[in-house]
């Protein structure tokens, strides 16, 4: 099978959270009013530094707030700190990673447990959840950072992508993270060189989780590379914001993805420079963390906010959100999850779900995959990779709950739903509980 044969087929619902230039949350596919969204941007000062909020929703459905806002200030924020109002009677109730918070009435306020950059022009977004199903904006949002002498906390270390990932152990991430990998490049070797216009009229796909320049993560990562690295010290991609700009603010206007290229390839070979940041050993470590960075913040972390949630604790459990995360985007999870809920009888999305009637976390998953089964199989082109949610199906049933054994794709969706399903052709690998693989010389497709 080809590198990223499937790659394609992983663009489903995406919930993007843009930088470099006004953003909004656009869910790829499902049309602009998946989320409730706030087009006029509100500029705040805050002494000699200053920031504009251009994303502030709240998805009653989902429990689930975004704000968005960009540094626009001289100097770069170290630990900022988050306060906003929330409809009488509501309660602020989780803290997403690398946050702790407050509430005094209606303002809750939210602070870093461990330092955070926000350099100047760039953007970041901020998730938070309450007790309210009904949808709202918040207000009198404020942003306040030590940069700027007011408030915030000056503590801690880097948040980015390591120490404890609040849910899942390292190595329950890597297991999760080369299951995923298997899917999108035939290997569970990570790809952050890769780089392909696949025609899939999302522009060039890119890296680990096929960031593209069409749909505004792409240009995330070159951002976040262009604040760690100048184009005098050696960043070949630093060349190439203004196009992404032109071809973001294009995609914002419209809705849609963008599958020209143009504004790129004028400006040099970004298939080779992307692969060049990763190969060349002097600019690699700074181009893969931002990978990781815009994978976890657009994928892994909501994935964890999700799960907790809905009480959802299992690593195998969390591994197969983050798979459906990856391949449909936020959105898309989230309408797996309310169908599972449904198919239970959590019609009224009680969270969290697990305990509720009586509802196990086994027979949760059951439904959730099979509510994703059921979208792939019913799309001609994305039928091809339903195999990717047998393996979760085969480790469920075999109770492999923490990931703790070793895990092969040796299963297709026809060995545990039936003979229908086509094949979808992946290679078997065999991942071992520490993230280390091999390619077995002999199996046997079972779903038991």
């Amino acid at each position: 099978m080809s590198n990223r044969r499937y790659e394609a087929l992983r663009k489903g619902y995406r919930h993007l959270a843009l930088v470099g230039t006004a953003a909004t949350l656009v869910a790829c596919g499902a049309g602009n009013n998946a989320f409730e969204t706030q087009s006029d941007s509100m500029r705040q000062e805050l002494a000699t530094c200053s920031y504009t909020i251009t994303t502030n929703t709240y998805d009653g459905p989902n429990y689930w707030g975004t704000i968005v806002f960009k540094n626009t200030g001289t100097s770069a924020m170290t630990s900022p700190k988050i306060a906003f109002n929330v409809p009488s009677g509501v309660v602020c109730d989780y803290d997403h990673e690398g946050w702790t918070h407050t509430q005094s009435g209606t303002t809750c306020t939210y602070s870093r447990t461990s330092s955070l950059t926000v350099g100047v022009n760039a953007s970041y977004t901020f998730y938070y959840s309450t007790t309210s199903n009904s949808s709202f904006t918040a207000t009198n949002v404020q942003i306040s950072d030590p940069s700027c002498g007011t408030g915030g906390n000056d503590g801690g270390t880097d948040g980015g992508t390591g120490g404890s990932d609040g849910g899942m152990t390292a190595n329950q991430k890597k297991v999760a993270e080369a299951i995923t990998s298997i899917w999108e490049n035939d290997t569970p070797v990570i790809d952050y060189a890769y780089s392909e216009n696949i025609h899939d009229g999302r522009g060039y796909t890119n890296g680990r989780a096929g960031f593209c320049t069409g749909t505004g993560d792409a240009i995330q990562v070159i951002e976040c590379y262009v604040n760690l690295r100048s184009a005098s010290n050696g960043n070949l991609m630093a060349k190439y914001m203004p196009g992404l700009i032109t071809i973001n603010n294009r995609f914002l206007s419209t809705g849609q993805s963008q599958a020209s290229t143009s504004e790129l390839d004028v400006i040099g070979n970004w298939t080779a420079d992307w692969a060049a940041s990763y190969n060349n050993t002097t600019t690699r470590a700074d181009f893969k963390s931002c990978q990781d960075q815009v994978n976890d913040r657009l994928y892994y972390s909501p994935m964890l906010a999700t799960a907790k949630k809905w009480g959802l604790t299992t690593a195998l459990t969390k591994a197969a959100l983050y798979d459906a995360f990856i391949n449909h985007g936020e959105y898309g999870a989230r309408e797996f999850i309310r169908a599972a809920n449904t198919a239970l009888g959590n019609s009224g999305q009680v969270a969290p779900v697990i305990g509720y009637n009586g509802i196990t976390e086994s027979a949760w998953l059951q439904k959730f995959l099979e509510k994703r089964r059921d979208t792939l199989a019913a799309d001609s082109t994305w039928i091809e990779a339903i195999d990717r949610v047998a393996i979760y199906e085969k480790l469920r049933r075999r109770g492999n709950w923490d990931l703790s054994t070793a895990v092969r794709n040796d299963v297709r969706a026809r060995d545990c739903w039936g003979s229908s399903y086509p094949f979808s052709g992946y290679t078997v690998r065999q991942i071992n509980p520490d993230g280390t693989w091999s390619t077995p010389s002999s199996y046997s497709y079972s779903c038991n």
